[in-house]
């Protein structure tokens, strides 16, 4: 063909593709197949053309990048060679056999073959490669070469293509998903109790998430609601939907509990000795635990500044009780304690 453009380039499709792709440096062969929408086979034989060309290049970490040839260089595209008809090797037959039909000789989309099909059929919802390889008994290895595929051929959408293994849909499925960083966050909410912000953090997987926001998305999304903390914090606990989601996974390591703000078994003791009573003065408190005097005029007034207990009335007599904060402060301690 003449080439509109002086000196520029003459590239097959595939070729122009992965061009394209490594314009931004970094890719692994796998990643750019899953970005150009190629299988490995044409992902493999453009790039050894590209590098024989001098536009682009391989690093030690097997890492492919353009060069600056690469980088700035005009081309023109040319339809990929027709493959010759011959035996083919063992691996790509059965690629040719699982992933489309060779009965399929009109022009238009390529209909997966059985394994194809078979991985398609899983996906009734977004599923990652992991989820898809116990669930078909295929390798990983496998999976991935058979998703290349499929994406290439339009039938699946890698929800992130950074990490094509990490959760794919079929194609045409508008299933709501979540990013990588609010899955992380969802799957660190525990289910059974509150958690604040910082004790949040203290997830490793979290340590690059701006928590806050995602919180809130997943709170709108109904998947986390807020509760009341013992810490007076604003905390977070998993709703049944969020335990329920397709991309909760349940973690290694939950967050933290919230921090107390009081902790001593002594404390415990005069909480519980009024939750138990309903309300009491300070000298039936006294009596009960048999903490002396001074220490308990001490020790209720520190209650009371911690807002955990209060008087219901102005008297001067009148008896405490718990307020909400401390029964969730009581509850909470007695969790821990059992725990």
């Amino acid at each position: 063909m003449n080439s509109a453009v002086p000196n520029a380039k003459v590239l097959t499709k595939s070729q122009a593709a992965c061009l394209m792709v490594l314009r931004n440096p970094g890719f692994s062969q796998r990643r750019i197949a899953g970005a150009a929408k190629l299988d490995l086979k044409k992902t493999e034989a453009a790039l050894r053309k590209l590098a024989e060309l001098g536009l682009v290049r391989r690093s030690e970490s097997n890492l492919w990048s353009a060069t600056s040839t690469g980088e700035t260089c005009e081309f023109e595209t040319v339809a990929d060679p027709r493959v010759t008809k011959g035996r083919p090797s063992a691996l790509d037959a059965r690629l040719e056999v699982d992933l489309a039909d060779p009965s399929q000789r009109n022009p238009g989309p390529v209909q997966p073959g059985p394994a194809g099909q078979r991985l398609l059929d899983l996906l009734d919802r977004p599923k990652g490669a992991s989820a898809l390889a116990r669930e078909s008994g295929l390798t990983r290895e496998r999976i991935g070469q058979l998703l290349l595929r499929l994406h290439a051929l339009g039938h699946i959408v890698f929800v992130d293509p950074d990490h094509p293994s990490w959760l794919i849909k079929r194609a045409g499925d508008e299933s709501a998903v979540l990013d990588r960083d609010e899955t992380r966050v969802l799957s660190a909410v525990p289910a059974d109790r509150a958690a604040d912000v910082s004790s949040l953090m203290t997830v490793k997987a979290l340590a690059q998430c701006d928590v806050e926001p995602i919180l809130d998305r997943l709170v709108e999304g109904g998947l986390v609601e807020g509760v009341e903390s013992p810490s007076g914090s604003p905390a977070f606990r998993l709703t049944a939907a969020g335990l329920e989601h397709p991309q909760y996974v349940a973690p290694k390591r939950l967050a933290a509990p919230p921090r107390l703000p009081v902790r001593s078994d002594r404390i415990r003791l005069v909480l519980q000795t009024i939750a138990d009573a309903g309300a009491l003065r300070i000298r039936d408190v006294k009596d009960e635990t048999k903490i002396p005097q001074n220490s308990i005029n001490a020790l209720m007034q520190y209650l009371k500044r911690k807002k955990l207990v209060a008087k219901p009335g102005i008297e001067f007599d009148a008896p405490y009780s718990l307020t909400n904060q401390g029964r969730l402060v009581l509850a909470e301690m007695a969790l821990r304690q059992a725990a």
